[in-house]
């Protein structure tokens, strides 16, 4: 059984400089948001990631190169992430003042499979032309630009929760699109966005739900800090109750399973 929930409210400033196993570790027992500062002090009122973390921490559950469902060790578990802002200078309707940090706008990652792309980004700060950083718009962009080669859009809002709300501009010929009611369907490659605090989060799903959670690649996420602002990919695990809906890479759909042959008797006409 779990615990309840403490319904304290407690904020609880993090330096950024600890990483988000240890946080988890200093907080087991205090099942309160915590609110991590960006690191971008060239830049004013970057907004600060909140991560809710659950009241218990879970193994990942990782699709493996065999279409297998494997358990992995323990992560960093959340019933809820905010912290995806985004703007660039094409795009951006913030009206935050400093310098425009112009980086990253022509990477291009490995996007053969959900498991190339988890290892070509893991633990690096991609800011993708992302005034705010690492942001987890920032690594949908540049899977966008490397699998279909354009961009995103968050329909104006400039959150990553809004990329729902223009879903047939966002998917165009190349993706799926997915509502809250299909999320039994999540598999590995799935981009999920969701709901939940004044931004949101998007991620890419490393596997299917497994008990109300799913295991997620992600920036702003509780990684590694950047300088830039946000903090670098790394892998939670995520409650799916705040879902809005996913992406499906069409190259990443998987197959239904040839039905097997049913003998039949061409003498009697009964098939056995």
């Amino acid at each position: 059984m779990k615990k309840k929930k403490n319904t304290k409210q407690v904020n609880i400033k993090i330096r950024v400089g600890l990483s988000a196993a240890i946080v988890i570790a200093a907080l087991a027992c205090i099942c309160t948001p915590i609110i991590i500062n960006n690191l971008q002090a060239n830049i004013p009122n970057i907004p600060e990631v909140i991560l809710d973390i659950a009241d218990e921490q879970l193994p990942g559950h990782i699709t493996n190169d065999k279409g297998e469902l494997e358990e992995v060790e323990v992560i960093p578990t959340f019933d809820e992430v905010d912290g995806g802002l985004f703007e660039d200078k094409d795009t951006g309707i913030s009206k935050t003042e400093g310098e425009y940090y112009d980086l990253g706008w022509s990477e291009v990652y490995d996007v053969s499979s959900p498991e190339a792309f988890k290892n070509d980004t893991i633990n690096k700060c991609i800011i993708a032309n992302n005034y705010y950083g690492a942001q987890c718009v920032s690594l949908a962009r540049v899977f966008w630009w490397s699998y279909a080669d354009r961009d995103v859009s968050t329909c104006g809002t400039g959150m990553a929760k809004g990329m729902m709300e223009c879903a047939d501009e966002n998917a165009g010929d190349d993706f799926l699109v997915f509502w809250a009611n299909s999320v039994n369907s999540i598999q590995a490659g799935d981009w999920l966005v969701f709901d939940g605090g004044q931004y949101g989060h998007i991620g890419m799903a490393l596997g299917s739900v497994v008990n109300g959670y799913v295991t997620l690649l992600g920036e702003n996420q509780g990684g590694r800090p950047c300088e830039e602002g946000g903090a670098a990919t790394n892998i939670i695990n995520i409650s799916v109750k705040k879902l809005i809906g996913f992406y499906r890479p069409k190259d990443y759909i998987i197959p239904e399973p040839e039905p097997e042959p049913v003998p039949y008797n061409p003498d009697t006409g009964i098939v056995k």
